[in-house]
């Protein structure tokens, strides 16, 4: 379920699919956009269209609202949360959340501020800056899935491993990342207007 068909949202899609297809290379992730970051009616309607229509396993979300873990909660559906761990609310059903510590990255950027030192760019911070992480695993994540996702944090801690390395093809077949290439930051942050293989958009 997410907010908008957007560069920043399409590419956390897009980094989560190759998550799920690289223990399930069978799997189809159904994104539902509802146009807003935080409407809770939206973010529910469509929680509810998702798991009606289609058998899913898991929902999860890019929305500030917490209704899909709610309605996730409700259908007896795993969820995964964003922004904030909100694992306490719905300890039967929220297996983790991606969340930010947002003051490790501004605390420093005020500071500069403040200094008359700061100057505007993009950052693109490290996995192992504290900045981005995923909250601890609910009790219903397995043994084989803690050791993977502990495997790939490894991966990306010490840099050996990028999402978005080739051969990656959208889910029309294209091939838009070829063997031994990687995204640029620009293409990141701008070009995000595919999908890839397994994802499915219902508008």
């Amino acid at each position: 379920m997410a907010a908008f068909p957007i560069s920043e949202v399409n590419r956390g899609i897009n980094a989560f699919a190759l998550g799920v297809r690289s223990v399930n290379p069978n799997a189809k992730i159904y994104v539902r956009c509802i146009e807003s970051w935080n409407s809770d009616m939206a973010a529910a309607d469509a929680s509810e269209y998702l798991i009606s229509k289609y058998n899913i396993d898991v929902l999860a979300m890019h929305t500030d609202s917490l209704e899909p873990l709610r309605v996730a909660d409700e259908h007896g559906i795993m969820s995964i949360g964003y922004n904030i761990d909100n694992s306490e609310l719905y300890p039967n059903s929220c297996l983790t959340s991606a969340v930010w510590d947002w003051e490790k990255f501004y605390t420093p950027h005020i500071l500069k501020c403040l200094q008359g030192k700061f100057e505007g760019e993009n950052f693109w911070e490290s996995s192992d800056s504290g900045i981005m992480d995923i909250s601890p695993l609910s009790n219903n994540a397995n043994s084989e899935i803690i050791k993977a996702i502990s495997d790939e944090r490894k991966r990306l801690n010490d840099g050996t491993f990028d999402v978005f390395y080739g051969p990656i093809y959208d889910n029309n077949g294209k091939l838009r990342i070829g063997e031994g290439e990687s995204m640029t930051d620009n293409a990141m942050l701008n070009e995000f207007d595919w999908y890839v293989e397994g994802v499915v958009i219902d508008e």
